[in-house]
């Protein structure tokens, strides 16, 4: 019997991969600053991924790998009480996941356990926060080497804020002692931590996640190198060193304000409203860009009425709202254009004004 033609493409694998791409793919981003990833060290980052400058964009395969994080939650839960120790993998108060945010943040700032575990064989008494990862084999032994606060120090960040929040919660009852269980994705072979509660290190994530929320512009990065390989990785790597420009959701526009009264709100000086999350994601014909986020092809000279005036290599372009200024130009197009001296190239802006046309 003839063997079975192979092709170069994998059409079973891609299309696996593009079924996780078209579910997981469209998942919208999240509202609030995250305890999962604010121990990353660059508070400009933050600021953009709060500002939800740009979606992350991953492959199929990696949504996939992704859940294959997911899956671990429930085979751990089994592991821990299959050698007596009691998990809540829910919060008994709500029947959902374990859900915390901090009220000094506004209620910007928040994470979500993957639950409390009691029985432990070190300290049967004492309710840990549970934490459950998967690592690469050599992210696994940088693990036993040094620690999840040297090797992973925003698991680190996030489990000393879950410790934090239930003590807020509930005093006495709340928990004084985390366990982070990693599961090595190559062996199988399982790697646990305990930590303290340190109240110094809590309030220090704090006040850093306060000064990404509060911040108007981006904060200072943590290197001007573009090379740096913390940079050189980042999902922002082309707004903080190139010339392209956040999306224009109201979370960039110059008229937005996270407010910090508790309701995790946001407002609108030009609407003079609330922004509700669905709209704070699609904005609005009168979105204007925070001016710095255009500086590195740009800079503001002036305001005049409907709109802020830029200037680029001598020349001058109008962000603004083409319905009310034909010649002004949106914010939608600024984002638009890969190349953003077709704002001032007398050319295409004539062919613009001329068809009632856009950047696109």
């Amino acid at each position: 019997m003839a063997a079975l033609p192979q092709s170069v493409v994998d059409p079973v694998a891609d299309a696996i991969f593009a079924s996780y791409k078209a579910k997981y793919g469209v998942e919208s981003q999240r509202p609030y600053l995250g305890a999962s990833a604010i121990g990353k060290p660059c508070l400009r980052q933050h600021w953009y991924s709060f500002r939800w400058s740009k979606p992350a964009e991953f492959s199929g395969r990696l949504y996939r790998v992704f859940q294959t994080g997911h899956l671990q939650e429930p085979r751990i839960y089994a592991d821990l009480a299959a050698i007596g120790c009691t998990v809540y993998d829910m919060d008994p108060a709500t029947g959902k996941q374990w859900s915390f945010t901090e009220p000094t943040s506004g209620n910007h700032f928040k994470g979500n356990a993957d639950g409390i575990v009691t029985g432990l064989p070190q300290a049967p008494k004492s309710p840990h926060v549970l934490e459950i990862k998967t690592a690469s084999d050599k992210m696994f032994k940088d693990m036993q080497k040094s620690g999840v606060k040297k090797a992973k120090p925003e698991h680190y960040a996030q489990m000393q804020m879950y410790m934090k929040w239930s003590i807020d919660l509930y005093g006495e009852d709340g928990c004084t002692r985390a366990i982070y269980i990693v599961v090595n994705k190559n062996d199988d072979d399982i790697y646990t931590e305990r930590l303290e509660y340190d109240k110094n290190e809590t309030q220090a994530i704090i006040d850093k996640a306060l000064a990404v929320i509060t911040a108007t512009e981006p904060p200072v990065g943590i290197s001007q190198d573009p090379s740096w390989y913390e940079c050189k990785f980042c999902d922002y790597h082309s707004i903080c060193y190139g010339t392209d420009v956040p999306a224009p959701t109201c979370r960039s526009c110059a008229h937005a304000t996270p407010e910090m009264d508790g309701d995790a709100r946001w407002s609108c000086a030009e609407h003079r409203a609330d922004l509700p999350v669905d709209i704070q994601r699609t904005g609005c014909d009168l979105h204007r860009y925070i001016p710095i986020l255009l500086s590195k092809s740009a800079m503001p000279v002036d305001l005049v009425p409907g709109g802020v005036v830029y200037e680029m290599n001598g020349k001058q372009f109008v962000n603004g709202t083409p319905a009310n200024h034909p010649t002004h130009i949106s914010s939608a197009e600024i984002h638009a254009c890969n190349d953003k001296t077709a704002l001032i190239d007398e050319f295409a802006l004539d062919l613009r004004l001329q068809h009632g046309g856009q950047f696109v």
